[in-house]
Parts: structure tokens; sequence; C-alpha cells
């Protein structure tokens, strides 16, 4: 597959629900690692959804696990799609902090 393909496919399972684009927001406002229960509190999508979406995120390396007794998540800062998508947030509005 070349790069742009592999770019697109990458943007769009990122960005591919409502949910994905809630939980983004969440980490991006987060300076500490959080939980699925942080997470459903924050966004009031279903635990299985944000599961789901979390695997899809951590797949194509835009959130970072740990596994820590129950497992945590944070969003990953190094990854030059998440830097440009988090500034982007910022710029509009959508989230209040970097």
């Amino acid at each position: 597959m070349n790069d742009i393909h592999h770019i697109k496919d990458i943007v769009e399972q990122g960005l591919g629900s409502i949910g994905k684009i809630k939980i983004l927001r969440a980490l991006s406002e987060e300076k500490k690692l959080v939980t699925v229960y942080a997470l459903h509190k924050k966004t009031h999508l279903k635990r299985e959804d944000i599961k789901r979406n979390l695997a899809e995120l951590v797949k194509i390396e835009w959130v970072k696990e740990q596994k820590m007794g129950n497992n945590v998540y944070s969003i990953n800062r190094e990854n030059k799609y998440v830097q440009k998508l988090v500034l982007f947030f910022y710029d509009i509005g959508y989230i209040n902090n970097l």
C-alpha cells in the first residue's frame, strides 16, 4: 500500500466515530493516565464502545495503553498526527489546554 493510502487509512480509522473523537478529546485534556471507568464518566459512552474504540486507537498508536492492575490509557503526544490533532482541537476551542 502506498504512503498516501496508508495515511488516509490511519486518519479514517482514528476519526471514524464520534466515540473516538470524544475519547481523544478526553485524553487530550488529561495529564495523567486514565481508566475506562474515568473515560466513561467523562464521555458518557458505553464501556464496551470505549474498549473497542481504545483498542483501535492503540493499534494505530494514537493512544498508549499500560497495564497497572487495570489497563490505563493516555494520548500518544509523541505521534505526529496526534500532535496536529490536539493542536487543532485547541485552536478551535474543542479542548481548553494543551
